[in-house]
């Protein structure tokens, strides 16, 4: 009788201990998840930015050209070009617009993750 008991608690204490191993397995797992779907938002952020730095290079080499042209037809080419540069500025001026809040929506959400961890931690030092 005597040992079954000992089997019962054994048992119960293993149970336990699977519980609280899955737990933490459990959180850590979405801890990670987490952790992931930030980083993929910041990669996203780093590779629209890296995007329109290079449209904005390309379009200043193209800008800072001395060429006016010397004839009628060149001139008017070179407007033409000038009003597609312009469309096409418009849509790259609202992407960047676009990209800053999503910016300023990332240093919002660190600044608060990091507020509140600097919360927590603060009441844990306290404890101690």
């Amino acid at each position: 009788m005597a040992e079954s008991n000992l089997l019962t608690d054994e048992i119960q204490s293993r149970l336990q201990q699977l519980a609280k191993n899955w737990d933490e397995l459990r959180q850590k797992a979405a801890e990670r998840g987490q952790r992931l779907e930030e980083s993929l938002t910041y990669q996203q952020f780093a590779a629209s930015i890296e995007e329109e730095e290079a449209w904005i290079m390309e379009k200043q080499h193209l800008l800072s050209g001395d060429d006016c042209g010397d004839t009628l037809a060149a001139v008017q080419g070179l407007l033409k070009k000038h009003g597609a540069f312009e469309t096409d500025f418009k849509v790259h001026e609202d992407r960047c617009t676009e990209i800053t809040g999503e910016g300023d929506k990332l240093i919002e959400a660190v600044s608060t993750v990091f507020g509140w961890y600097l919360l927590v931690f603060s009441k844990v030092c306290l404890l101690l």
